[in-house]
């Protein structure tokens, strides 16, 4: 009966078109006065509080902030020239330029939605131009953009470390690979849906190259820099996170100067709506997960799965299967919250790395962003490239079938998230 008030209350709430964090909080707090009584709901406000007063989540608004910054400084303008004029004569031509300049947006700033934008806006209207598919251009950003949330550093793995108190610099190493496959993985399928290069291979001259890399060289220094601090032992993830804001200050105001001072609290202002809109979410989950818990709502399912003789592997694939679906209706970080007290246990229990399932649900949430009706990153290529939601959707379809054969992968094959780790 409980479990039944408690989702059913959810649904009816997100069908009505509130917002995320306060279904959740309303679902977890009329759940538990509906069972326990309203002597219960004093520890809700504490719950909330405790739930964001975290040095690890502290890390979300310092790397969204470093992201806009990059983003406002023309970095990324820069970053995709670099990239244009070294691989922009490969088979797929600037098809491939998008697929790293993702890649390497991603090692900077652990935020997908971001990477869309910056790098949509930049490279979408320049492919169309030159007689790419409208179509299948939306469809290679919206996909690679997911590389945000795989490649470290990654806010959806800094949120799974907090929830299954693992360490999130061990999340960001076993991200790595699965990245680097991803990565590999859409170039492969990019050459093949275009299979041309927009211009001969000695078209740009080497020194032309060089000042492109020049130009847009402190910001292929930046991963390098959060790799020496997280991986070198130097900071944790939370420090190296305020490191990589002061140095993107820099290069916006003293190195690009892109932006003017007088610029910076439209930047400030817009990171930390975007962060708040993180750190209420993870609020409102907390006391759903809190009802959950008082429940034993997750122990109830962990000992319904057990029984059922499920191996591992399959184990993984019905989560998998499960992710997909609910990835169709909730945000990344909602699923998150709700779902990792559920399945943590079950996880525990046949002797599956957390780390290894932490990259597994980082890889299916990739699909939250590219599936209708709710998919973020089909409404931003709609915006950017002026087609409808289907047209996107469309264009998705054959990078969406390569990041699914990543995501078979890595499950089937463990070392593949684990063995740097």
């Amino acid at each position: 009966m409980e479990i039944t008030v408690a989702f059913g209350l959810l649904a009816l709430l997100l069908l009505i078109g509130l917002p995320i964090a306060l279904c959740l909080a309303v679902a977890g707090a009329g759940t538990l006065w509906f069972t326990f009584g309203a002597d219960v709901l004093v520890a809700v406000p504490q719950k909330m509080f405790g739930a964001i007063d975290s040095f690890t989540l502290l890390s979300i608004p310092f790397f969204v902030l470093a992201a806009d910054l990059l983003v406002a400084s023309g970095a990324t303008r820069r970053l995709v020239a670099a990239m244009d004029a070294l691989v922009g004569h490969w088979p797929g031509g600037l098809a491939a330029v998008a697929v790293l300049a993702c890649a390497f947006f991603a090692a900077i700033s652990g935020s997908s939605a971001a990477m869309a934008v910056a790098i949509g806006s930049v490279l979408v209207p320049e492919m169309v131009r030159k007689g790419y598919s409208r179509e299948r251009t939306a469809g290679l950003v919206a996909v690679s953009g997911g590389l945000g949330i795989l490649i470290p550093p990654s806010i959806p793995m800094i949120v799974y470390g907090a929830v299954a108190e693992e360490s999130v610099g061990r999340l960001f190493i076993a991200g790595i690979l699965p990245g680097l496959l991803l990565t590999a993985a859409l170039l492969g399928v990019s050459m093949i849906v275009f299979p041309r290069s927009d211009r001969p291979a000695d078209a740009v001259s080497t020194a032309a190259k060089l000042r492109a890399v020049k130009d847009a060289g402190w910001i292929v220094v930046l991963p390098v820099l959060i790799a020496f601090l997280i991986y070198g032992g130097i900071a944790t993830p939370t420090e190296a996170a305020g490191v990589v804001v002061i140095y993107a200050l820099w290069c916006a105001l003293a190195v690009y100067r892109d932006i003017t001072p007088a610029e910076l609290p439209r930047v400030f202002a817009d990171a930390g709506g975007k962060s708040a809109l993180v750190l209420i979410i993870i609020a409102g989950a907390t006391v759903f997960g809190y009802a959950l818990t008082l429940l034993e709502i997750p122990q109830t399912l962990t000992a319904q799965v057990l029984p059922s003789s499920l191996s591992p592997l399959g184990f993984l694939v019905v989560v998998n299967l499960i992710l997909l679906v609910i990835g169709m209706f909730l945000d990344i970080i909602s699923i998150l919250l709700i779902t990792s007290p559920i399945f943590l246990p079950a996880v525990d229990s046949l002797g599956i790395d957390r780390i290894h399932f932490g990259v597994i649900f980082t890889m299916n949430m990739e699909f939250a962003l590219i599936t209708p009706p709710l998919g973020m990153h089909l409404f931003i290529l709609c915006g950017i490239t002026g087609l409808p939601v289907a047209g996107v959707f469309r264009g998705v379809l054959p990078f969406a079938a390569a990041a699914f054969a990543c995501l078979v992968a890595v499950t089937w094959i463990p070392a593949l998230s684990l063995a740097l780790v």
